[in-house]
């Protein structure tokens, strides 16, 4: 039932009764008006009795004398058990749906550059773990209402909102927060659907961000063509990996080490960090930041990349002259704890969002 229907309903319910309730008050009152020793004397008299006697309180100021005052007054005292009861289920219905609200996520989120992850399966857990260690907020978005609390048992409901909605109508994504979010990965069902939800996204949110992981890989030019910012293919990476396992196995632990996220000394990472206007490394040489980087902080700088007119480009290994502006992005090798020390150097943390 809608929020709306309950309120029509809580009406059809709560009229009718004012209007019995209203009908006996006036006849209590004319009915002990003709008892000169009667204390209910007026309209109020009678409905300040019928809300004492409602009530339980019985204050015995008021009290109807005549025989057909005291039938009326044994309605009320009828009556009031059942207003009791009705107000009581009517609490309790109204604080269930408000848990009932903010556990499906209706109430919105207040989250910003999060991420925001549309639709929900065990690939989509991966990558909310991997984030998740990146310290990133994630929002979710979900059609199946028992993954809610599934979903809340393995994550931190500080670091993760839920919302329960049908994923084919790009409006809801509102109250995940889709203005705010950093970026959004559509993780449907096939790759035609993850095409429609890209599409009718851009159509209502045009300064989405998207990342998509295809299962086909000859689709990846249909989705950049749609405006999808990243695209990958499943497909290609796992064979990419296993390939790697075969004929050089411990490039290939590296490899898979450093697509994770680095939290211990032992642990290592491939992340990216902004150039601010602060940053000790702005309008110097790449060669210089790549020694001192190395020397001071035990960070690998392995390349930069430099965005002009919209478009990113990656340069992988760059000649010791290359210079370093604001709003380039250095990528470097670093375990945890190098990670929090150029974290406080560059003034900002990993990644882009």
């Amino acid at each position: 039932m809608t929020h709306r229907s309950r309120k029509t309903r809580l009406w059809q319910v709560v009229v009718p009764l004012a209007l019995i309730w209203g009908l006996l008050v006036v006849s209590l009152a004319w009915t002990e008006s003709g008892y000169p020793d009667s204390p209910i004397r007026s309209v109020g008299d009678a409905a300040w009795y019928s809300l004492v006697t409602l009530t339980t309180v019985g204050y015995g100021d008021k009290y109807p004398v005549s025989v057909a005052g005291k039938t009326i007054g044994a309605l009320f005292l009828l009556g009031s058990l059942g207003v009791l009861g009705v107000l009581i289920y009517k609490v309790s219905e109204h604080i269930t749906d408000l848990r009932e609200r903010r556990r499906m996520g209706y109430n919105g989120t207040s989250f910003k550059r999060h991420v925001l992850i549309v639709g929900w399966d065990d690939f989509a857990r991966s990558v909310a773990h991997q984030l998740l260690n990146a310290d990133l907020r994630i929002a979710i978005v979900t059609d199946t209402k028992d993954d809610v609390d599934l979903i809340y048992e393995q994550f931190p409901k500080d670091s993760v909102y839920v919302l329960f909605a049908d994923l084919k109508d790009p409006l809801v994504l509102e109250k995940a927060g889709i203005r705010e979010a950093g970026m959004v990965f559509p993780n449907l069902r096939n790759d035609t659907d993850k095409l429609v939800a890209v599409l009718n996204i851009k159509r209502a949110f045009p300064d989405t961000r998207f990342v998509v992981a295809l299962d086909n890989e000859d689709l990846q030019d249909t989705f950049h063509t749609a405006g999808v910012t990243f695209v990958l293919s499943r497909g290609e990476i796992a064979a990419k990996m296993v390939a790697s396992y075969i004929f050089e196995p411990d490039v290939a632990e590296y490899e898979t080490d450093l697509l994770a996220s680095a939290k211990e000394s032992d642990e290592y990472d491939i992340q990216q960090f902004l150039v601010t206007p602060g940053n000790p490394y702005h309008g110097r040489a790449y060669g210089d930041a790549f020694a001192e980087l190395k020397q001071t902080h035990n960070a690998v700088l392995i390349g930069i990349a430099k965005e002009s007119d919209g478009a990113r480009r990656l340069i992988k290994l760059p000649s010791d002259d290359v210079r370093i502006d604001t709003g380039d992005y250095l990528l470097m090798i670093v375990n945890g704890v190098t990670e929090r020390a150029v974290s406080r150097l560059f003034g900002t943390a990993e990644g882009v969002l």
